[in-house]
């Protein structure tokens, strides 16, 4: 879909990239500072680590998620799921959120018990999902604060991986107008992951990449000062090839660089994920450049770092912080997820 063009020097925004695992985080001085300017937005993205309900659907590979399957889901362990997904999420800010991205959600289902939850359900949250072709049954899907965000359009693209018989998750397209504010192109997302080897399914990311990038180049030929935000576990890090050139700088002569707010992180933010114990962001927010132009100073300075708290880690037999997951293979650890959210603000 086409963007809307916006009028240089009507709206600014300013990015100010912030990590959170994150209960607890004091956030409010930051908040007010940027209030003084105009209009704050919270977006947040959360890999929730297979969200399923307890029903057996027939249509998809979810057996291992019902009360007779090899974990041994029940609603006990459901409930304190949502609950704990939903305190995290609350906890990023004093204010809710304006939009969250999720992904490994298994239907519209989870997504209701999720906005209804006690720490969630006076954001008078509204979903945006489409049921994906993944074998498992686990997708992507938007929550959004229905009066700070109206959607205009949304569409599931499909992503054709070549030579593989295996389908991966649609990448969620959303456009919107905040209240009082500008227009932004929103893209969802869960790329392949790096099963059977990272070079062996490199081709599978890259092919995602090129599926978001086609999409990003049709925006920006009508408008290259779009606002666009894409969000997601990208099962990359910033460096790797498919996000810093397919995704990143693309190779149409429409296309324009991106900004990836996770490239460059505040050294106390070791990452969204730990895998066997290095820290990195497989979780990413990146924006159109656009975005970065700011005529608030110093935004980050103004920022209370974000910090880890007991519920949201464990720390294994080597002293080593993990996220803390709900399961380990088939062993239940009760935890929240195995990756940690992270989160922007812009302020317009």
């Amino acid at each position: 879909m086409a963007p809307r063009s916006i009028a240089t020097g009507c709206v600014y925004f300013a990015v100010a990239l912030l990590l959170s695992s994150i209960v607890l985080i004091c956030f409010s001085s930051f908040s007010n500072a940027i209030n003084e300017k105009g209009k704050t937005a919270i977006v947040v993205f959360y890999n929730v680590e297979n969200l399923f309900d307890t029903l057996n659907d027939p249509l998809t590979n979810d057996d291992a998620f019902t009360p007779d399957g090899k974990n041994g889901w029940n609603t006990n362990r459901y409930k304190d799921k949502i609950n704990k997904i939903s305190s995290a999420i609350r906890g990023i800010d004093d204010l809710y959120p304006t939009m969250i991205g999720l992904c490994e959600v298994e239907n519209k289902a989870v997504l209701k018990d999720l906005t209804s939850s006690a720490s969630l359900k006076l954001g008078n949250y509204e979903i945006i999902h489409f049921d994906g072709p993944d074998k498992r049954g686990i997708d992507v899907a938007l929550l959004y604060a229905k009066k700070k965000f109206k959607p205009s359009y949304r569409e599931a693209i499909r992503i054709n991986l070549p030579d593989s018989a295996r389908s991966t998750r649609d990448i969620l397209y959303v456009k919107g107008r905040l209240r009082n504010g500008p227009e932004l192109h929103i893209f969802v997302n869960h790329w392949p992951s790096r099963h059977g080897g990272v070079k062996s399914s490199e081709h599978k990311r890259i092919a995602a990449a090129n599926s978001l990038r086609k999409q990003i180049d049709s925006l920006q030929t009508v408008d290259p000062g779009v606002h666009i935000i894409c969000m997601g576990d990208f099962n990359d890090y910033p460096e790797n090839n498919s996000i810093a050139e397919t995704l990143g700088k693309g190779k149409e002569q429409t296309s324009l660089p991106l900004c990836n707010l996770m490239k460059y992180p505040s050294k106390a933010l070791r990452g969204s994920y730990n895998y066997r114990g290095q820290w990195g962001f497989l979780d990413q927010i990146i924006v159109s450049c656009s975005l970065q132009n700011s005529e608030l100073p110093n935004v980050l300075d103004r920022a209370t770092a974000a910090h880890y708290t007991p519920e949201m880690i464990y720390t294994n037999k080597n002293g080593e912080d993990y996220p803390n997951r709900t399961y380990g293979g088939s062993n239940y650890y009760g935890g929240f997820s195995d990756h940690l959210p992270v989160y922007t603000v812009l302020a317009y």
